[in-house]
């Protein structure tokens, strides 16, 4: 007597700007730390950063890109932020596939979406990469490269390598960032699908678009430990969320729910997730 056939995988991305309070509803609907409840079929994940996903892969990897991501962020480099962040994005594809395949999620919520979140932010570092530009651009970032932690940079090279076996072309650090903000070019309906393309990853049955006020999100990111991100500034934060309304509108077949995230304590916004969540 064959086995039943394993039940279809729902994804549910949460996004929104900086300080709209997607990594606290994710730890609460995840019962506590990002991935808990994975066994019990429901995996919660971060999307960028693999290395918060417990008994998930890739740990090491992250950790390193992670702290180029940081770096990027002190040396103020848009070039090498946006290649960092598509390797980190590409790393979303393997945690998804892991959780489904070996440890029977049938329900993935995502914190940030790889294709949703990518979309969002390419006009923003259109507009910063504009304002270097340059035809020394690319041995630009190469110096940077040169002048940081090299253990973190040869990790990040080696999963170049590992992403073009899947590509047919390995991505150049130096490069890659001009390469995803010309996909802006194209018309708004083919984006997604190139860029989902590029990174491995299919598109979330329902997007979670946790909607705040500028001035609000910029007060929430403010009060947090460490130094702000490249885009934490009230007039990058205002152009994210302005990305966010055009690539959602731009999904297609995802469902979008929209709530306002600003008013709203983490235990309502739960109370309105489980309700809307399968699983």
């Amino acid at each position: 007597m064959s086995a039943h056939p394993p039940s279809p995988i729902r994804r549910v991305a949460l996004v929104g700007i900086d300080g709209s309070g997607k990594s606290t509803l994710a730890r609460l609907l995840a019962g506590g730390p990002s991935g808990e409840q994975a066994g019990e079929g429901r995996a919660v994940l971060s999307c960028l950063r693999a290395h918060e996903n417990p008994d998930g892969p890739l740990h090491r990897l992250s950790r390193h890109l992670d702290l180029l991501s940081r770096e990027a962020d002190r040396l103020g480099g848009p070039d090498l932020k946006l290649a960092v962040l598509y390797l980190q994005m590409c790393t979303y594809a393997v945690t998804e596939r892991f959780f489904t395949g070996e440890l029977g999620a049938r329900v993935v919520i995502s914190e940030r979406h790889p294709v949703i979140d990518g979309l969002a932010y390419l006009p923003l570092y259109r507009r910063a990469i504009a304002g270097v530009a340059g035809p020394d651009r690319p041995e630009q970032v190469r110096k940077q490269l040169a002048g940081l932690d090299q253990e973190a940079v040869a990790a990040a090279l080696a999963w170049c390598e590992t992403l073009g076996r899947r590509l047919g072309r390995v991505p150049d650090l130096a490069t890659v960032a001009g390469e995803l903000v010309a996909l802006l070019d194209l018309p708004p309906g083919d984006r997604a699908t190139a860029l989902a393309a590029r990174l491995g990853t299919p598109l979330p049955d329902i997007a979670v678009f946790l909607d705040i006020d500028v001035a609000e999100a910029l007060r929430r990111v403010r009060a947090r430990d460490g130094a702000p991100e490249l885009h934490e500034r009230h007039g990058s934060l205002a152009r994210i969320r302005e990305g966010y309304e055009a690539a959602l509108a731009a999904l297609g077949p995802v469902r979008v729910h929209r709530i306002a995230a600003g008013g709203a304590s983490p235990a309502e916004l739960r109370a309105e997730l489980d309700a809307l969540i399968p699983g």
